[in-house]
C-alpha cells in the first residue's frame, strides 16, 4: 500500500520554511490546526513580515514521530541530515 503522504513529503523536502496555508494542504489539516501546533510546540516556526512561516524539518520531524511517515522515505539526504539533527536535540 502506496503512503499517501507521499507527494507531500517531496514538498516539504524542497523548502524549508513554508506557509501555513501550505503547511495545512500538506497535512490535510485546518490552518487553526496548524496554529495550534505551533502553539504547543509540536512544529516550529517564525513570523516573517508579518506572516508565519513553519519549519518544513520540524513538520518532518513532527511526522516521523507521530509514525506517519518512515525515515527511509526521505530522499534528499540533506533533509535526513537536518531531520537526524532535530531529532537529536
Amino acid at each position: 500500500m502506496e503512503n499517501p503522504f507521499k507527494e507531500q513529503i517531496e514538498g516539504l523536502e524542497f523548502y524549508r520554511w513554508i506557509s501555513v496555508d501550505d503547511c495545512s494542504e500538506k497535512l490535510n489539516v485546518s490552518k487553526r490546526t496548524v496554529f495550534k501546533y505551533l502553539k504547543e510546540g509540536k512544529i516550529r516556526g517564525v513570523k516573517w513580515k508579518n506572516r508565519r512561516l513553519v519549519d518544513s524539518v520540524s513538520v518532518i520531524g513532527f511526522l516521523l514521530e507521530k509514525r506517519v511517515i518512515e525515515y527511509e522515505q526521505l530522499k534528499s539526504e540533506e533533509m535526513k541530515k537536518m531531520v537526524k539533527r532535530k531529532l537529536i536535540e
